[in-house]
């Protein structure tokens, strides 16, 4: 009976000895499956600690580029304002970008439309700017292609990098040679957009071979292409209000001209008529008396002609009182002796600003010219109202009138409007066939609006 219990010892022991070793594989590989996620802790903190590293070195650089981006605004602007002409501008712009994005050098291309070409305005090379007669860039003799893409590599929206160590699609190979030759590996070119059209390039040189670094920089670059954009929209703004003074001044001088020889030319032939009417009727004093007057008309016309075309004012325009300019134009009327003339003066007189009282004169003279001309009439009234916020001038005759619907050839009507618009006053005619003229300019605020002496 004692042997069974002999026997059971060993397999007590082996029992608890498996239990033991399943126990130990059981820590250990709890051991193990921590320590893989200490160390995968360890990894996930190390990848945020390198990942905040590279965020705050970002942040610095977008700092630092913001602020450098911020000083060359304020300097560029700065430039724009004091620059003598567009390529001083354009020039900076240019230099700015090589220097600020590291590059060895670049170039400033402008559309030529109506060839379909780009054609080379600037080029920095060797820390100067060299203007394209001095440049020996291939493109000067023959302008590559616009378009982007595979034709072109003048992208039309975006920026694009280059790698010239090879062929480049778009490039003419001849370009290619001679930047390759300068040491350039990469190029970055900009469009410089307004709107949605491309106004220019800008393109940056440089020497390294990573295509990545460009384009890296894209953000800056196209910050500083956009100042050269902004110059050249200024520019253009500048020409077209430049153009515009000048087309406005040629018309300015047309009206003086026409008015003043026409009124001039007008009183000649008035007094001249009547110098053969008298002749005939044989006073030959009374007929010499008009030719004198007619003499001294011609005179005073071509000399404010010669002033005119000068672009300067006719001396009766520098009088300083309205009223006595319009008063020498009645006693030109009153010479003629075919026409009564009156002048009225209503309000207390007061000094207008010279292109005010230029403007009226004139639209008083070419009334008169036409009153003399066309109108026939007996008597003219010219009255000039002086009130606190208004002055006003009309030229009224008794003369046979004309139909305001009708079309009629010549200068003066169109005249007398401009010269009232220029102002910012009005200008009605009232008239009808057989029942006589009335024309009227009004100025209202004259002492805020043209700030008159």
């Amino acid at each position: 009976m004692s042997v069974p219990i002999v026997e059971s010892v060993p397999s007590v022991l082996q029992a608890e000895r498996g239990d033991v070793c399943e126990s130990l594989r059981e820590q250990l590989a709890l051991a193990r499956r921590r320590q893989g996620d200490a160390e995968e802790r360890a990894w996930q903190i190390e990848q945020s600690a390198l990942l905040l590293q590279r965020e705050v070195a970002q942040t610095r650089l977008a700092g630092e580029l913001a602020r450098s981006q911020s000083e060359m605004l304020i300097e560029s602007l700065g430039i724009l304002a004091s620059a003598s002409t567009l390529d001083t501008f354009l020039g900076h712009v240019l230099t700015a970008m090589v220097h600020q994005l590291g590059g060895v050098g670049g170039t400033l291309w402008l559309p030529d439309r109506e060839t379909g070409t780009a054609r080379l305005h600037l080029e920095y090379q060797d820390s100067r700017l060299i203007p394209a007669s001095e440049s020996h860039h291939p493109a000067v003799r023959h302008p590559p292609p616009l378009g982007g893409g595979p034709h072109s590599t003048f992208p039309g929206d975006r920026a694009e990098a280059y790698v010239l160590s090879y062929e480049v699609p778009g490039m003419p190979e001849e370009n290619r040679a001679y930047i390759f030759s300068l040491g350039v590996r990469t190029l970055l070119t900009v469009p410089m957009i307004l709107g949605r059209q491309s106004i220019g390039w800008i393109c940056l040189r440089s020497r390294g071979r990573d295509v990545g670094e460009l384009q890296s920089k894209v953000r800056v670059a196209e910050a500083l292409a956009g100042q050269a954009t902004l110059a050249v929209q200024m520019a253009r703004l500048s020409d077209q209000a430049r153009q515009a003074a000048i087309l406005e001044e040629r018309n300015r001088i047309a009206r003086d001209i026409h008015d003043t020889l026409a009124q001039g030319f007008t009183g000649v032939v008035v007094n001249l008529e009547a110098a053969q009417r008298a002749l005939r009727k044989d006073s030959a004093q009374l007929a010499q008396e008009h030719i004198d007057h007619a003499r001294q008309l011609a005179q005073a016309g071509l000399e404010e002609a010669r002033l005119s075309v000068r672009a300067l004012r006719p001396d009766v325009l520098q009088q300083a009182d309205l009223a006595l300019a319009l008063d020498t134009l009645v006693r030109r009327v009153e010479a003629g002796g075919q026409t009564r003339a009156r002048l009225t003066v209503i309000g207390a007189r007061r000094k207008l600003a010279g292109d005010a009282r230029a403007e009226f004169l004139r639209i008083a003279q070419e009334s008169v010219t036409n009153i003399l001309k066309h109108a026939g009439a007996h008597e003219v009234d010219i009255t000039l109202s002086y009130s606190s916020s208004v002055v006003s001038l009309s030229v009224a005759d008794d003369g046979s009138g004309f139909d305001p619907g009708a079309y009629h050839e010549g200068f003066g009507l169109l005249g007398m409007q401009e010269r009232a618009q220029r102002l910012g006053a009005t200008l009605a005619v009232q008239t009808s066939v057989g029942h006589g003229t009335t024309v009227c300019v009004t100025l209202a605020g004259p002492d805020e609006a043209r700030h008159h002496a």
